[in-house]
């Protein structure tokens, strides 16, 4: 029931931010610089529950990595999480911090095909 529970607030964490802000007005995309983003990834402690190349991971984040997320849509689940994820206020995050982060998350490289990694190839 508990894995049940915990698909159900990761699909919800996923999908609301993605609706934004009421009113339908969208926060425009952001021009930030990815490496700064990347700095503040680390600093920040975004990669222990999104891991390194932000891939997510069930038990305890979503995949970021060239996410499809808006920056609106980011930006609301940084300030308000939907899930267990501490919110990250202005005072912490500023927004050009995030804008610099979220530029970085998307422009991260596409994870690897699992079929192209011997060690994956060798257990099938």
């Amino acid at each position: 029931m508990k894995q049940v529970n915990l698909r159900v607030a990761v699909l919800i964490a996923v999908l609301l931010p993605a609706v934004g802000p009421a009113g339908g007005q969208q926060i425009p995309a952001p021009a930030g610089n990815a490496d700064n983003g990347k700095t503040l990834f680390r600093e920040t402690g975004c990669y222990q529950c999104h891991g390194l190349a932000g891939q997510g991971a069930v038990m305890t984040g979503p995949q970021l990595s060239r996410t499809e997320l808006s920056f609106d849509g980011f930006l609301n689940q940084l300030r308000h999480p939907a899930n267990q994820m501490p919110p990250y206020e202005a005072a912490i995050v500023s927004d050009k911090d995030a804008a610099d982060i979220y530029v970085y998350l998307r422009q991260m490289a596409a994870p690897r095909d699992p079929n192209s990694i011997p060690l994956l190839k060798a257990t099938r």
